[in-house]
């Protein structure tokens, strides 16, 4: 956005004046994303107003787990608060466990997705499903999955207040390139719209849907956390299966020393024995 203006004021210009706030430098870019989010909702909902923050907090809670809902929404409340308007200000809510939790996505209604969203020939859909299930991306690094990152097959991104490995499995590695090629796509994010913007959260959301619907996947399902939580829990399967793989290689070697250098078996076991 050229203006960057909320309500007036200017984004530019308020964290300009809250340099000195004491944030740290994540937490500072993960604040002026948000408020470039609100900017985008309100260019396509109309100025901010307590019932266009009410439908923008809504939407955010399609997308993004409770607690970064309230980040959000404290993103905002510094802005507005130094614009002087206390009547968009957005209570938090108070986050309880069981609203935190996703549905679990089993890695066959992970495939069925992959299958639907080819035959459909939602190609970027079909990527971002496959990278959120297989690299476990939060989807706040979206855009910090560029060209560069997917070249080079690994990095760290930026994530809250602190940092998210991010790994490209090589299988995935090759689909992206392919993508990038045909898209005309040879640096800065990978997932834009024609127009060169980031991909919208709530787009990626509805589509996900959309494509829950195709595959006869429950739509609860259809969002980047539950494809994040089956890379978890496929990560976790994986650790097991590797610590009892470990188990068995070590007592095998212990079994192979015993045969070789193991204290004979005492046929004479139970009578005395001489020094």
């Amino acid at each position: 956005m050229n203006d960057e203006v909320l309500q007036g004021y200017s984004i530019s210009d308020y964290l300009a004046a809250t340099e000195n706030k004491g944030w740290n430098p994540d937490t500072r870019r993960y604040y002026t994303n948000c408020l470039h989010d609100l900017l985008a909702f309100t260019v396509q909902h109309g100025a901010p107003t307590p019932k266009t923050m009410a439908e923008w907090e809504q939407s955010l809670e399609q997308v993004y787990t409770r607690s970064a809902v309230n980040v959000h929404l404290a993103a905002a409340n510094n802005y507005f608060k130094w614009c002087g308007r206390y009547d968009l200000l957005r209570g938090h809510t108070r986050i309880k466990a069981e609203q935190e939790r996703s549905p679990t996505l089993t890695r066959t209604e992970y495939l069925k997705l992959l299958r639907a969203a080819r035959s459909l020939g939602k190609h970027r859909i079909y990527l971002l499903i496959k990278l959120f299930a297989t690299t476990g991306v939060p989807i706040q690094c979206l855009n910090q999955v560029t060209a560069e990152l997917v070249k080079q097959g690994s990095g760290t991104l930026n994530y809250r207040d602190g940092t998210f490995r991010f790994r490209c499995p090589p299988a995935l590695q090759q689909e992206l390139l392919a993508y990038m090629a045909q898209n005309g796509i040879y640096r800065g994010p990978v997932f834009i719209t024609r127009t060169g913007q980031t991909w919208n959260r709530s787009n990626i959301f509805r589509q996900l849907q959309e494509v829950c619907q195709a595959a006869g996947v429950p739509e609860e399902k259809g969002n980047p956390r539950s494809l994040r939580n089956l890379y978890k829990a496929t990560q976790q399967l994986v650790e097991d299966q590797l610590a009892v793989l470990r188990q068995q290689m070590y007592d095998q070697m212990l079994e192979m020393e015993q045969e070789a250098i193991g204290w004979p078996a005492d046929p004479t076991a139970g009578q005395s024995q001489t020094a």
